[in-house]
This record gives structure tokens, C-alpha cells and sequence, in this order.
């Protein structure tokens, strides 16, 4: 009896269930990762004051963490203050992030300047708006 095509059978057999051949919405590209947002987080100990040697100047910095897998590139931040009304008095679109690029499992600083000659800003906000990876994701 001739084992091969029951073997060769078997083999496309197995390699049919096992999602080998199976395309998805990676471009196909087997084991890809994805670069989720919701993994870039802002630290906890983000603070912001105003500055000890011009009060008009409201600084707010911190870190901002990479919890996915795979590195994240061009990191953009946005940080916006509000009044005691939960007004925005300004947003900063562009603070300082240095690495822009955060590695996995990494980190980076930022800090933003505000002026407020009026000592209006009581709180604030920092959103990641944007990252790719790798892959373009």
C-alpha cells in the first residue's frame, strides 16, 4: 500500500484548518503587530505649577509610557488647560517630547509653557493624538 498521498493528504488537510492560507485585514502580513493608542499612556505623576521665578508661566510635564509590544514613532501629545469654569483657556499641540520615537515597554518626557498673566488655569489635560508603528499602523 502507498502511504504518500494519505500523507500529502493529511499535510493539506492540516495546513487548511489551520489559518495558514487565510488572509486578514493585515495586508496578509503573517504575525503582524498593531500599535495601539490606548497602550501610550501619560503617567501618573504628571504635574503642572506654575513657575517659581515668573508666575505668569504655567508648566505642565511628565511622561508619557509605551505599553505595546512593538516601538512607537512619532508620538504626538496635545495638553490643554482650563479655567476654574472648565473653560479651555490654552492647548499645545506641539510640547516638547524627546524621544518622539518610544521604544516598547519604553518612555519619554514632556514638558508644555503656558502664558497666564491672569492666573486663570486651575487643571489640565494630556492626550495621545497620534503614533505609528512599524508597519504604518
Amino acid at each position: 500500500m502507498n502511504k504518500k498521498p494519505i500523507i500529502i493528504i493529511i499535510i493539506l488537510f492540516i495546513v487548511t484548518i489551520s489559518g495558514c492560507t487565510t488572509k486578514t485585514t493585515t495586508n496578509g502580513t503573517f504575525g503582524e503587530k498593531t500599535l495601539s493608542l490606548d497602550a501610550i499612556k501619560v503617567s501618573d505623576n504628571t504635574t503642572g505649577n506654575y513657575s517659581e521665578s515668573n508666575d505668569t508661566r504655567y508648566y505642565v510635564s511628565g511622561y508619557i509610557n509605551n505599553e505595546n509590544s512593538i516601538d512607537a514613532l512619532n508620538v504626538k501629545i496635545k495638553v490643554s488647560t482650563y479655567d476654574s469654569q472648565n473653560n479651555i483657556v490654552d492647548v499645545n499641540d506641539t510640547p516638547f517630547l524627546e524621544p518622539k520615537n518610544i521604544p516598547a515597554n519604553g518612555n519619554s518626557v514632556f514638558y508644555a509653557r503656558f502664558s497666564d498673566p491672569d492666573k486663570k488655569i486651575v487643571r489640565f489635560s494630556v492626550e495621545v493624538i497620534d503614533a505609528k508603528s512599524d508597519y504604518g499602523i
